[in-house]
């Protein structure tokens, strides 16, 4: 089992680690995964997939030595819902946030990562973008962005006439995917959390973008060196006194 790497460690996988030695809060910053934007149909273009929410604590408790389980939600193909990612830490104190969601409504953008189904310190908690919705004339909608942590990620853009919307950005988040054109697959979302563009009209053969994966960012500070005073200079023996 791998240790905890060095702070600040980006996790963008689901794994376990082991607490270094003396560590024993965590702060965590959680990024929900992103919505596959919905594939094509032969009438219209189709939504973008909604951007994961995002959610920090600022102090978790945990214990030197313990394994602990980091689950970031993964990639998610089109048509389908983002995942959520969370840790939990000791007395059952987390950090979750709620992955984005598609529609397969063309007139209706998939819905970011929501604040009430994310857990997190108060005003530490963030939305995800909404996708757009898709065109009449073939256009699908921008996949929204998956939220960086400063506000909530932005919607993607509708599609307009035969012209795919694009995908949501300007904050640290994860862009959202562009829509496809008419006849043309949505794009994909990019990590952390951007929802994939909806499809051009055509059918299923263009298919929504894939709604790209979270992460996790764990910070954390080393306990100091053990000291002591030898013959008025002082020694270090890396964990008692000599």
């Amino acid at each position: 089992m791998a240790d905890l790497g060095a702070s600040p460690f980006t996790i963008t996988a689901t794994a376990n680690y082991t607490i270094p030695a003396g560590v024993t809060s965590l702060q965590v910053e959680s990024y929900g995964g992103g919505a596959g934007g919905c594939v094509g149909n032969l009438k219209t273009g189709m939504a973008g997939g909604g951007g994961g929410a995002y959610a920090k604590r600022a102090s978790i408790g945990v214990t030197p030595g313990g394994s602990y389980a980091f689950t970031v939600g993964a990639q998610v193909a089109s048509t389908t819902n983002g995942n959520q990612t969370t840790f939990t830490g000791d007395a059952s104190v987390a950090c979750t946030a709620a992955g984005g969601s598609f529609s397969n409504t063309a007139g209706t953008g998939g819905v970011g990562g929501l604040v009430a189904a994310s857990v997190g310190d108060v005003g530490s908690v963030f939305a995800g973008g909404n996708g757009g919705t898709g065109a009449s004339g073939g256009g699908g909608g921008g996949g929204g962005e998956g939220s960086g942590g400063a506000a909530a990620g932005n919607n993607g853009a509708n599609g307009s006439g035969a012209t795919g919307g694009a995908g949501g950005t300007g904050t640290p988040g994860g862009d959202g995917g562009n829509g496809g054109n008419s006849g043309v697959v949505g794009s994909p979302g990019s990590v952390p959390g951007g929802g994939g563009g909806g499809g051009g009209k055509g059918g299923s053969n263009f298919s929504g973008g894939t709604g790209a994966a979270g992460q996790i960012v764990v910070t954390y500070s080393l306990p100091a060196a053990a000291t002591r005073s030898v013959g008025g200079a002082v020694a270090y023996d890396g964990s008692m006194f000599f």
